[in-house]
């Protein structure tokens, strides 16, 4: 659930940050101006609300079983029949 409603907030606040700094002619990122991006992305997009809504979103809270299952990508296929599979006794 964290996939959608944090980690790709958390993608675009940390681009908007490096944005930032190549508009300042800031080409190379250090250690520390990862980790001072990093953590201003972090912080912007890892809210309580981010994380309660990608749990409510995928269906998981409160339990709903439809939603969760419409979200699989299941493909159903006919299983072979034991005694005409290739190669069994």
């Amino acid at each position: 659930p964290l996939d959608i409603s944090c980690f790709r907030p958390l993608k675009k606040a940390y681009s908007r940050q490096v944005e930032d700094l190549i508009q300042i002619y800031i080409t190379y990122v250090s250690k520390l101006e990862f980790l001072y991006t990093f953590h201003e992305a972090f912080f912007a997009s890892m809210t309580g609300k981010n994380i309660q809504d990608g749990f409510t979103g995928s269906g998981l809270v409160p339990y709903d079983l439809e939603r969760v299952l419409s979200k699989l990508d299941i493909r159903l296929r006919t299983p072979i029949p034991l005694n005409s599979r290739a190669g069994t006794l």
